[in-house]
């Protein structure tokens, strides 16, 4: 029996650090997509929320691994709260998810930096080397206004730029993109449920075995 104690600490142990290394990339994904969003909006407080769940895989992972490394109950009995709460959370977003509304947001995102565009050359570069696209529906917006289509517009290689800009405008380009990085999102959300639940199982069966050696300790 103390084998499969020790088996269930060492698979514990492994658990939590794949937790600690989830929770670290959800923080360094949050923060990169932090700047995409003006400060204030409901989507910049999304990304803060993300952050704090990062945070609370984080932490437990860290409390998984302490409180099985140590065989201590009152430990794992904390990683298990984190773990339900993590879960709670992961519900409420996915309930809360609208794509919708993050097509709107995408929209006055992109809307907002072609007007600066307009005003200060260069402010939709790094959006138009990225998704390969030009101005917001077409190069036909820098031309129109007889504005010189940038070299952003323009596939490079080996520094010589393609003859003609993109074709796709940044609005359609942006847009498609940000919604399949928001369903992406959303999956992940439901795949962290079910790994969480496993986490839950795996716990509470390693503070059974716990609980036993105290027992037999105690007689």
């Amino acid at each position: 029996m103390p084998t499969v104690r020790v088996c269930l600490q060492w698979t514990s142990v492994v658990f939590s650090t794949l937790t600690l290394i989830v929770g670290v990339l959800a923080a360094l994904a949050g923060v990169y997509e932090l700047d995409k969003f003006d400060e204030g909006s409901a989507e910049h407080t999304e990304k803060f929320v993300q952050l704090g769940m990062a945070g609370a895989l984080i932490l437990a992972g860290l409390v998984g691994c302490l409180g099985a490394i140590f065989g201590s109950i009152k430990v794992m009995v904390v990683n298990l709260i984190l773990l339900l709460a993590l879960i709670a959370s992961h519900i409420w977003k996915v309930s809360h998810y609208n794509e919708t509304k993050q097509l709107d947001a995408t929209e006055v995102y992109v809307m907002d930096l072609w007007m600066k565009e307009l005003v200060h050359h260069g402010a939709m570069q790094d959006l138009q080397q990225e998704y390969e696209c030009c101005g917001d529906k077409g190069f036909s917006d820098y031309t129109s206004l007889n504005m010189k289509v940038p070299r952003s517009c323009f596939h490079t290689k080996d520094g010589i730029h393609a003859l003609y800009p993109y074709a796709e405008g940044c609005m359609a380009a942006v847009k498609r993109a940000y919604l399949q990085i928001y369903r992406y999102e959303k999956w992940v959300h439901c795949g962290l449920i079910g790994y969480e639940v496993v986490g839950i199982i795996l716990g509470i069966t390693l503070c059974c075995q716990l609980t036993n050696k105290t027992r037999r300790y105690t007689y």
